[in-house]
């Protein structure tokens, strides 16, 4: 979109992933509801954009409360940082760039073993580079942009068990995934658009795992996609229905870790807008995500199955 904007949107997802023990007991949810704040600015300069986004892509807020896992669990919090400009160039082609801050500190805890591990990666840079292709008349965009990885040489563990405190040191695993992502829009007709997202990302560097306390992120390299179409229902409203697939976590194994109790997830998503004034527009979505049924090594196996979350958000922008 040309021209001056602001956006702010936040966002609340509510995994409800319960489980049984080998035993027949059951194990209930132990996910929070975790909360992401997205804020966006861009400033169009004669055919020349800057845009800032800020967010946070990984958020995790798990305690069990049942039987030998009581008390054990993990959390995530990060944040990602993007600052790219754009430059028109002849003939509908586009060329953006720019750079990307990112940063997450992890924590897995096992009162059973007194055990506890922390991560802080600190803050380190990577960059973004692409182009596009659009035909205003008919709403066609096509786009392919590649992120480059994010090595955090800089990254902290700290591993406690029972009394003993095992210093600080720098691991050799923390890479945020490089990625390359297709992305292509069109109208169909005068009231319905239809586009498709594409990413395949290099997440086999991206590991976070307590030596002593399990796997909390270790998902296997591929792609996810999103389809979808957009209706205009009149001048001020617009609605959106889509479906993705995401990122695979199953890497063949038999069982799962208990931080992470599924494998692979899919969603379907139901989204409006509504414009209010030439400068307001306000936002609203929910989706819907099957979490892929998986065996957790808890005992000799804990399945968990017909798990779902959902995720509400709600937003504004603000041209000008």
């Amino acid at each position: 979109d040309s021209g001056n904007s602001f956006s702010i949107n936040r966002g609340t997802s509510s995994p409800k992933v319960t489980g049984t023990f080998d035993t027949g007991g059951t194990i209930s949810n132990g996910y929070k509801a975790v909360t992401n704040t997205q804020i966006e600015a861009k400033w169009d300069y004669n055919g020349t954009m800057l845009g800032i986004s800020t967010g946070s892509p990984y958020l995790i807020d798990l305690t069990y409360n049942d039987g030998i896992l009581t008390g054990a669990g993990a959390k995530v919090t990060s944040n990602e940082t993007a600052i790219v400009a754009s430059r028109n160039l002849a003939n509908g082609m586009k060329v953006f760039g720019g750079i990307r801050l990112n940063q997450f500190k992890a924590s897995i805890y096992t009162p059973l073993s007194n055990y506890s591990y922390d991560l802080d990666t600190g803050t380190s840079t990577g960059f973004a580079i692409g182009a596009a292709y659009e035909v205003p008349q008919i709403m066609l965009r096509a786009s392919i942009q590649y992120n480059s990885e994010i090595k955090h040489t800089k990254a902290k563990e700290v591993e406690t068990l029972g009394s003993n405190v095992l210093p600080a040191f720098t691991p050799d695993d923390m890479v945020a995934p490089s990625s390359m992502i297709i992305k292509l829009r069109s109208a169909l007709s005068p009231r319905m658009l239809a586009f498709a997202n594409w990413r395949s990302s290099q997440y086999s560097k991206f590991k976070v795992t307590g030596e002593n306390g399990g796997s909390l992120y270790d998902p296997m390299s591929g792609t996810d996609y999103t389809l979808g179409v957009a209706f205009k229902v009149n001048d001020q409203m617009n609605l959106v229905l889509g479906t993705a697939k995401g990122q695979s976590t199953d890497d063949g194994s038999a069982t799962v870790s208990a931080l992470a109790p599924f494998k692979g997830t899919s969603t379907n998503i139901l989204g409006a807008s509504y414009k209010l004034n030439d400068s307001v527009e306000l936002n609203a979505s929910y989706s819907l995500t099957t979490f892929g049924d998986a065996i957790a090594n808890i005992a000799t196996g804990a399945p968990f199955e017909n798990n779902k979350g959902s995720r509400m958000s709600i937003g504004t922008k603000i041209n000008f």
